[in-house]
């Protein structure tokens, strides 16, 4: 009798592979300068914005970035926010303004930048009515070969607060580990101070936090309600059970049509709907919760901004058991904002039918 024990299917996981690397114009960038030169050529992505009845004003993310060291960042003479991101980046050795790494494994190079995008100012230079900036970005520039590169924005919370970006590479290739030299979170109503390391990888198109032990929970139901703001902000409410089915209130501000480019007329829908989700949608959302591990996700998220949107997540699993997670800017983690984003989606790619009952 052979008592040998086997591998179950579950506990199987598929040797990680790296990819050969496939030649490509990142791979010849090699100085400051010429990674400058690349970036401010980039684009994508853009914002239009129509002047007049025939013209219209491009603004392109990249136009004006100015890569950066960490060391080099002086945003405000009266005191140095940047002092504890700057020991960090001398303890892990980060004195570089670009870094490269293949994140996805498709083979193709991605590009790391940190630096000033100049798309916020402050008045509080070193010398009198001297205006400076206040942005602090760190970007991954994800390369698909043929031109073709997609950004992520890394300082997902807010572009004043720094942080510093390591690539880390492992068994099952690169991740990128955030290291934020201040953090606040809410615990019981009142705000702790912490300092916090996050290791983020490249999955289902964005990153993530990295989850190398994924649980799969039975989620019963999940309901999500965009609470608007003051400013015009979408108000909704959408939920999806696990038999499919969807519902959708929309209350205010859906845009259909959500180019304000140009002078077509908003198409606003609103009122309550149902649909069947389509399996694709389906599992995709299902999918990334479960990675989340979204029972060990703090209650409440908040970055003290105002008259932003903020929302309200409620998963229903494991037999009437409930996750409800409060966000007051929508940016509580990068899993949460992917989701956020499938959610803000689903109100324009189903097929949803008036719901009279």
């Amino acid at each position: 009798m052979n008592c040998k024990k086997t591998e179950s299917k579950q506990d199987y996981k598929p040797k990680f592979i790296k990819s050969e690397i496939i030649p490509s114009k990142i791979d010849s960038l090699v100085s400051e300068k010429e990674v400058q030169t690349f970036v401010n050529k980039l684009m994508y992505p853009f914002h239009e914005q129509k002047i007049s009845k025939d013209s219209t004003r491009i603004y392109r993310l990249f136009e004006e970035f100015e890569l950066k060291k960490i060391s080099k960042f002086k945003r405000d003479c009266r005191f140095d926010e940047d002092t504890l991101s700057k020991k960090i980046a001398d303890s892990l050795k980060i004195n570089k303004s670009f870094y490269k790494s293949d994140f996805d494994n498709n083979g193709y190079t991605d590009l790391l930048i940190i630096g000033d995008a100049h798309n916020c100012m402050a008045m509080a230079g070193c010398k009198e009515s001297e205006y400076i900036s206040c942005d602090f970005s760190v970007y991954s520039l994800m390369n698909f070969g043929n031109d073709s590169i997609n950004s992520i924005d890394l300082n997902y919370i807010t572009n004043w607060l720094s942080l510093v970006p390591e690539i880390v590479e492992g068994e099952n290739g690169s991740i990128i580990e955030l290291h934020k030299p201040i953090d606040y979170k809410i615990d019981n109503g009142k705000i702790k101070k912490i300092s916090r390391t996050i290791p983020i990888a490249y999955k289902y198109g964005t990153f993530i936090e990295l989850n190398n032990k994924i649980k799969t929970f039975n989620i019963e139901n999940i309901e999500f309600t965009a609470h608007g703001c003051v400013t015009g902000c979408s108000e909704f409410i959408i939920s999806i059970d696990k038999n499919k089915n969807g519902k959708l209130n929309a209350i205010n501000h859906n845009w259909i049509d959500q180019n304000y480019s140009y002078d077509a007329k908003p198409n606003d829908i609103d009122g309550q709907f149902k649909s069947q989700i389509s399996e694709k949608h389906f599992n995709e959302l299902f999918e990334i919760i479960n990675y989340l591990d979204f029972t060990h996700l703090d209650n409440e998220y908040s970055s003290g901004a105002m008259h932003s949107s903020y929302s309200t997540l409620k998963i229903t699993y494991g037999n009437g058991k409930t996750k409800t997670i409060k966000d007051s800017e929508m940016k509580g983690t990068f899993g949460l904002i992917k989701i956020y984003e499938l959610l803000y989606e689903l109100r324009f790619n189903q097929d949803w039918k008036e719901n009279t009952n």
